[in-house]
């Protein structure tokens, strides 16, 4: 058997052992658990963020009735519905990535926001590459460090993003959410792809995380500990 490698906090390889020969035992060394942190900028607890009125959500046809909806400061919500219910159209309304049919969408100036989309990432850049390109005004130790922190080793960062699992894709896109300072979290179905032990550090720090966040989740394990609504598109038909 071979052991190869350990990981360092920097995202470098340390070299460890060569051969473990005439052994009797097999070994099994996962690497280390990730450890999600997200940055929150400015405290907008209680002020209202979005509010939308008489919205009308679709891409022809609206998916839901008109709806009045409003996010505060620290609300923590979680979106749920069967699948093509709407949930990740009614998101990139709220947030202006797609026009609405009806209503009006209003977002305060002093909002902050950090997206994770659902869509894995066919990037041919590296996840150093892809986050630099989206911070170029970071350093590279900075990007290295935050990628080690999302269980990410110095093989994976290496790969082209297209080649990495969706896994590894994720917690490179998570990776790059944890550098961006924000007071408004978008979370579109984060925990797809991810293990045990990235679901429970991605919980832990959203419930950790003083600003607001939507979240859009299929799981309610994830969620029903920590969030203070959760919409139900299905009431909206």
């Amino acid at each position: 058997m071979f052991l190869e490698e350990i990981w360092l906090d920097t995202g470098e390889v340390c070299p460890f052992f060569s051969h473990l020969e005439n052994s009797r035992y097999d070994f099994h060394i996962e690497g280390p658990a990730p450890r999600f942190e997200f940055r929150a900028e400015g405290n907008l607890s209680g002020s209202v963020l979005i509010e939308a009125r008489r919205l009308q959500a679709g891409y022809a046809v609206p998916l839901f009735r008109p709806l009045d909806l409003t996010v505060k400061g620290g609300d923590k919500i979680a979106i749920i519905g069967e699948n093509g219910a709407g949930k990740s159209t009614l998101l990139k309304t709220l947030l202006g990535g797609i026009n609405a049919l009806g209503g009006a969408v209003t977002v305060q100036n002093t909002v902050r926001t950090a997206y994770y989309q659902q869509e894995d990432t066919p990037s041919s850049d590296t996840p150093l590459r892809y986050i630099w390109s989206l911070r170029p005004d970071l350093t590279e130790k900075e990007i290295r460090r935050t990628l080690a922190m999302a269980s990410l080793s110095a093989d994976h960062i290496r790969k082209p993003m297209r080649t990495l699992s969706g896994g590894e894709q994720a917690k490179a896109r998570l990776a790059e959410l944890m550098l961006t300072r924000s007071n408004l979290l978008v979370l579109d179905e984060p925990t797809n792809h991810l293990d045990v032990r990235a679901k429970e550090s991605l919980q832990k720090a959203l419930a950790a995380y003083p600003g607001t966040v939507l979240l859009v989740s299929h799981e309610p394990a994830f969620y029903e500990d920590w969030v203070t609504d959760i919409w139900r598109v299905q009431d909206w038909k």
